[in-house]
């Protein structure tokens, strides 16, 4: 490669600059694409030039721009000459020490080089600091330094020296009117913590930080990290309390207004609020709104909140896995940042708002901490009163927050803390709650974030009932949201286009605008069928059915399960079996030899993962039904866990799983007989509008599953 030598300058890497040369190489320039300058004579093994690109060779002047740091792997006596060369790649190592470095050095040049934004958003250390230097005005012996250092982080040091010399001459002046440069704003910190009602351990705390910061100086990187600390710390909201407004007949009619049903729920938040009226010092429970999703936990929040007169906070906890999002990072570290509790307490500018705690079921776990047992202090009214978040390091009072929590289950969440809150079942709603929460709250709503006047066009009931039947099908109300939604979207669209709306939105209407009802979860059968039985389960997002298929064939008396069935659902169908086994000559199939025959369980719907033991008694019963070759009444749906020995146990779940079978138009539920206390509270209208069975044994469950008599003979199907 080429190699000139210009001992009148120096130049670095990133750099544009133009260079005389002897005429005489020009003709060998004009064919070359690069060339590595050297900056003293004679170039020894070694020396360190600087790699360039040629981007224009006029007369005897060379435009070049820098591209990276060579070193000389053969002497050069002359101005210019071909040598071997070798690349010198820049040396960084990453580490929060170097890092903190950069950020310090950044800040001093935002303040001393107004307009260099290019220079600090480079990432690049190496390229940072070569880019600094050609804005610093450098002696010719401290740019050939700054060239010969290959190591990045050496640079920026010696570039924070030369920006401190280059801010010497405006410390002076600032310094002769003051002893101390930053009186002023250190002054107005200091009235800051005299003036505000703090407790004698937080002014200690903030003294001791201001006396550290009075001796450190301005463009320190610490010193913006000490400022912004005591800042924060000034601005949550010390002795500032919301007036709590505790009328219980205005807040029993905001949960009305806001809420269809849900008695039980607003009942007990009713009796929260009486407590706290006539007890104002009482600390109370922390409430947990556990239901399926679209049931109305959050907004339950932000009506109480309504109703109390306090501020309203909301976070989703969904997702996060480091346990700083709850207790702040450490002020050693770069970019450290207290727990989002403590922001969102000072963003609310007040000490007692009503903080919801969003899908708190949903709170993930990795090598970055455990944010559930960080939260196990917050929602403990015994340890709440002196949270210390990592980034604030004093003992905050949390005890006047009122916390609620909400999640789709409690499976999920750990025991620790689920026994710290008082858990409140939100269940779904039945198809009339739901009419009526679309006719009084949802349609008004969307009507007018349509732009379309409230009942212009009006909404037949017979449609609302048809949106709730044909086009949704969910324990909540977010999906009939969401076609109403599409459906006011298209009348808005003919409303702007000056096309005529129709008078009344029909059932016609909704068909036309909407299409065809699309195919949901799993219908009953449509007639009775051996060997398949109606099952019911539970999930997070409400009730649904399930099929639960069996077959035999020879075989050597294995079980096949399949249809992604949980350890504890395959335990289930084990147990069904081996109570057949044992009982085949009271169940009439004692002619079944099992040890010649391989048994398959299938439950459809593979791709979704099913657990649990309520589906044990619905197991039973098919296998009973095809080996007795015997149908199984398509109209009954069955839930309940059995044993060994045919007792039928209690399961959860049971307003879900009814109205479920709703849903799938099946007429006839089949439950424990322990579960009958749950029965009791449903509604009138549930209960009218569906048959409920009880079975105490297995034997209980035959004369309601099958339309012949149970005692009945058929010959096995092998």
């Amino acid at each position: 490669m080429l190699a000139i030598v210009d001992q009148n300058n120096i130049f670095l890497p990133t750099h544009s600059f133009t260079i005389q040369v002897d005429p005489k190489i020009i003709s060998f320039l004009r064919i070359e694409n690069e060339v590595v300058l050297y900056f003293k004579k004679p170039v020894m093994v070694g020396d360190i030039g600087l790699k360039c690109t040629i981007n224009n060779v006029h007369s005897n002047t060379l435009y070049l721009k820098g591209i990276c740091r060579m070193r000389a792997k053969e002497i050069l006596e002359h101005d210019f000459g071909t040598m071997e060369v070798a690349d010198l790649l820049d040396i960084y190592e990453k580490n929060l020490i170097n890092e903190g470095l950069i950020q310090g050095v950044k800040a001093l040049v935002r303040i001393l080089l107004p307009g260099t934004t290019n220079i600090i958003q480079t990432k690049n250390p190496g390229h940072f600091a070569d880019m600094l230097a050609t804005s610093i005005d450098l002696a010719h012996a401290e740019k050939a330094r700054l060239l010969n250092t290959p190591d990045s982080i050496a640079r920026i040091k010696l570039l924070f020296g030369y920006l401190n010399r280059l801010n010497s001459r405006t410390q002076k002046s600032i310094e002769a009117k003051t002893n101390n440069p930053f009186a002023e704003d250190i002054k107005e910190l200091e009235e800051k913590i005299e003036r505000i009602p703090l407790s004698d351990d937080i002014r200690s705390v903030l003294n001791k930080e201001l006396g550290r910061l009075k001796h450190m100086h301005q463009f320190s990187p610490e010193y913006s990290l000490s400022r912004n600390y005591i800042e924060f710390v000034l601005e949550m909201p010390w002795g500032i309390y919301a007036p709590d407004h505790l009328d219980i007949e205005k807040a029993q009619a905001i949960l009305d207004q806001d809420h269809f049903n849900l008695k039980d729920v607003k009942e007990r938040i009713l009796e929260f609020l009486a407590v706290k009226k006539l007890n104002p010092e009482s600390r109370g429970s922390i409430l947990c709104f556990c239901g399926p999703p679209g049931v109305g936990k959050t907004s339950l929040g932000k009506s109480i909140a309504l109703a109390m007169g306090r501020a309203y906070i909301r976070i989703s906890l969904g997702g996060i896995h480091d346990e700083a999002e709850i207790r702040g990072h450490r002020r050693t570290y770069i970019g450290a940042m207290p727990g989002r509790i403590i922001k969102e307490l000072q963003r609310s500018k007040t000490l007692n708002p009503v903080f919801v705690l969003d899908e708190i079921d949903k709170i993930g776990k990795d090598f970055r901490g455990d944010p559930a047992s960080a939260l196990l202090e917050v929602l403990d009214p015994e340890q709440n009163f002196s949270f210390k978040d990592n980034y604030l390091e004093i003992p905050f009072d949390l005890s006047h927050v009122m916390f609620i929590g909400t999640a789709n289950t409690i499976e999920t969440i750990p025991p620790t803390l689920l026994d710290r809150m008082e858990v409140i079942e939100i269940p779904g709603y039945t198809d009339e709650e739901k009419f009526n929460i679309a006719r009084v709250h949802l349609l008004p709503k969307k009507s007018r974030a349509a732009g379309l006047p409230v009942n212009n066009p009006k909404f037949q009931d017979d449609a609302i009932k048809l949106l709730i039947s044909d086009f949704t099908m969910e324990s909540g109300v977010r999906n009939i949201e969401r076609k109403l939604e599409a459906l006011y979207r298209k009348l808005a669209k003919k409303q702007a286009a000056g096309e005529k709306l129709p008078k009344k939105i029909t059932t016609k209407v909704v068909r036309e605008y909407l299409g065809p009802p699309p195919r949901h979860k799993e219908q009953a059968m449509e007639h009775d069928m051996v060997g398949i039985a109606t099952g019911l389960a539970w999930t997070s997002t409400g009730g649904e059915i399930l099929l639960i298929e069996t077959t035999s064939m020879p075989g050597s008396g294995k079980l096949e399960l399949t249809g992604n069935m949980g350890t504890i659902m395959q335990e289930s169908a084990r147990i069904a079996l081996g109570y057949i086994k044992s009982n085949a000559t009271g169940l009439n199939i004692d002619l079944v030899d099992f040890s010649k025959i391989d048994i398959h369980i299938h439950v459809p719907a593979g791709a979704i993962s099913k657990d649990g033991p309520s589906a044990g008694l619905a197991m039973l019963t098919a296998l009973v039904s095809h080996f007795q070759g015997k149908a199984l009444r398509h109209d009954t749906a069955i839930t309940g866990e059995v044993t060994l020995t045919g007792r039928v146990l209690p399961v959860g779940g049971i307003k879900e799983k009814i109205l479920a079978a709703q849903r799938a138009n099946i007429s006839r539920v089949l439950l424990p007989a322990k579960n009958e206390p749950e029965v009791l509270k449903l509604s009138e209208d549930t209960k009218h509008s569906i048959q409920i069975l009880y079975a105490d044994s297995f034997l209980d469950v035959f004369p309601h599953v099958f339309r012949e008599r149970y005692d009945s003979v058929s010959p096995p199907p092998v």
